[in-house]
């Protein structure tokens, strides 16, 4: 499946990056070099427009007739404000009736407003104030951002968003100021005009125009007029367009989200500036189309390969999983599964009949082997007894001919009795268990007919909980480790000796023994080793009967039951018996 995907994906992936970067740089190009191309446009037939203005303005300005009304209605009394005169209205109306482009002419100084054509609707000192700064700029032009304006006459009113142009009156006789500004209020309409056209075949440019001080002039949503660029570009776009030096710039910016591309060309007429803005979501819609219909193909070829990639495997993966699944099973100790040939005499009934063949022999082979070590376990245990119950029988003659030697016989009837009593629970049935009461019975016979050694001097005790008296235990385990105790515990400590013998159910562990002394004890690393039947050095590390007992029990209950010794030096010894409940 990997291969059919690597094989078909692999060219598809390719073509699809290397056609989608190619018309993405296109597309880039082309619409980067449209847009210039408009924005040279719009930026041309805006300074031709606003120079019309500046000519139908100088028109009126050197008009001796008009100049010299106005200088006359400039020197009536100061307290009419609003100064009205029919005959400048005429005159004005039929300079400006050609071009339709003007919504009004109006004259203002430091002592009145003077109507041309139409009048505004608010003509305070706060409204007059900003059109007096032209005379601060002698001769030249002033430009006035877009506002919105109402203008009325003694029939109607009319209200638009509006930019001026402004500038201050000559004498024509002399060239000197008249103290008179000129304001010539036109209609944004013409400005917005001018950009629609250029853009009206590209819905995903958007383009307006700004002034100097980063002002939105012309917008096509007008209720945007009069904001600052900040409001449709951010601080990032604010802060290019207005600080940038030069007369043309293109950069990328960021903003809301939105990845543009924003060209700006300043105007020659005045500080105002033509800005193009191109969305890239936009702009690549058709380049993610493509792609989305390469994503669609290779979806497609996916799918087909996935079709293939299964017909084309079920026929060899199938007869494998099955063999997997057969091996799990002989994993797990299911040895009587076998695999069913199709009789196509394949490669895979080979490998199934081979299977069969393998899983009976290795079943043949597990029964042989648990014989042999069933034999094997029967035989050790067998030896271990063997081995114990030598050595303790001739401790045991030991022990009876010197006290008949010391003593003259006063105690050897005793001594043959607890020894045939011993040896008889020894024997028992030939059975691997016998009961708690029977295994403490032995150890008492033993303890008995050592403290004919002793003299006595070794106190013994042994307790036992009665529900425990019945349960089965493996036979001769706490003999080897009384023996361990008399023999090392007290050396030659000849009184104040003790054993304490002890069996009991733990629960949620078992049944236990507990063989605790007070004698001298022993370092922990010495009392580990006793349960190691030979030491490093090969030689014997301790009593041969710990070792032997724990790995019979081992053999009897499991890995997980055996002898455990806690001793210190000095503190005597506890040895724990941990076994099974058995009964």
């Amino acid at each position: 499946m990997l291969l059919l995907f690597l094989f078909s994906l692999t060219p598809l992936v390719v073509m699809g990056i290397i056609s989608f970067s190619i018309s993405k740089s296109t597309i880039n190009d082309k619409v980067t070099e449209y847009s210039e191309h408009l924005l040279n446009q719009t930026a041309d037939n805006l300074d031709t427009r606003l120079g019309i203005y500046k000519d139908m303005m100088m028109q009126v300005l050197n008009n001796n007739e008009i100049v010299n009304m106005l200088r006359t209605l400039d020197q009536t009394d100061p307290a009419r404000y609003d100064v009205d005169s029919l005959s400048l209205t005429t005159k004005l109306s039929t300079i400006v009736a050609i071009n339709q482009d003007v919504q009004s002419i109006s004259f203002v100084s430091e002592k009145h407003y003077i109507k041309g054509i139409y009048r505004w609707s608010k003509r305070t000192r706060t409204e007059v104030e900003p059109f007096l700064r032209t005379l601060e700029d002698g001769s030249n032009f002033r430009w006035y951002p877009t506002r919105y304006g109402t203008y009325v006459d003694s029939l109607n009113s009319q209200s638009a968003h509006v930019f001026s142009l402004a500038k201050q009156l000559y004498k024509t006789s002399d060239d000197s100021p008249l103290g008179i500004i000129a304001v010539l209020d036109i209609r944004e309409d013409v400005i917005k005009e001018l950009v629609s056209k250029a853009v009206s075949n590209n819905q995903d440019l958007q383009s307006f125009v700004v002034d100097g001080r980063g002002q939105l002039v012309s917008y096509p949503d007008n209720a945007m007029i009069g904001k600052s660029v900040t409001e449709v570009l951010g601080s990032g776009g604010y802060d290019k367009i207005v600080n940038s030096g030069s007369g043309e710039q293109r950069f990328p910016l960021i903003y809301k989200g939105n990845h543009l591309i924003v060209n700006a060309k300043k105007l020659h007429t005045n500080d105002w500036m033509v800005v193009n803005v191109i969305s890239k979501a936009a702009l690549y819609q058709d380049s993610n189309r493509l792609l989305q219909i390469i994503l669609v193909i290779a979806l497609l070829c996916i799918v087909f390969s996935i079709i293939t990639a299964m017909l084309l495997a079920n026929s060899i993966t199938n007869p494998i999983l099955k063999m997997i699944r057969l091996m799990r099973q002989v994993m797990s100790g299911e040895l009587t599964v076998r695999y069913k040939a199709k009789r196509r005499h394949d490669e895979f009934d080979i490998l199934g009949n081979n299977f069969n063949y393998m899983v009976t022999r290795i079943d043949e082979l597990l029964k042989a082997v648990y014989d042999e070590q069933d034999q094997k376990r029967v035989a050790e245990l067998k030896a271990l007894q063997a081995q114990i119950n030598p050595h303790f029988l001739y401790n045991t003659l030991d022990i009876i001919k010197w006290t008949a030697l010391i003593q003259k016989a006063n105690h050897a009837a005793e001594m043959v009795s607890l020894l045939s009593r011993l040896l008889r629970i020894s024997i028992g049935k030939g059975e691997e268990t016998v009961t708690v009461e029977e295994e403490m019975e032995h150890v008492q016979c033993y303890l008995g007919i050592q403290k004919f050694r002793f003299n006595f001097n070794i106190e013994t005790r042994v307790e036992m909980d009665d529900d425990v008296r019945q349960l089965r235990t493996p036979k001769l385990i706490l003999q080897p480790i009384v023996e361990n105790a008399i023999m090392h515990a007290f050396g030659e400590q000849e009184s104040g000796g003790r054993i304490d013998i002890a069996c009991f159910k733990v629960p949620g562990e078992g049944l236990r023994f507990e063989v605790a002394d007070n004698g001298k004890g022993m370092e922990p690393s010495f009392a580990r080793s006793l349960l190691i039947e030979h030491a490093a050095d090969g030689e014997k590390s301790g009593g041969i009967g710990l070792a032997n007992v724990d790995e019979r029990i081992k053999l009897i209950c499991g890995k997980m039951y055996g002898i455990e010794i806690a001793s210190e030096p000095g503190t005597g010894t506890v040895i724990r018996i941990r076994l099974p409940l058995m009964t």
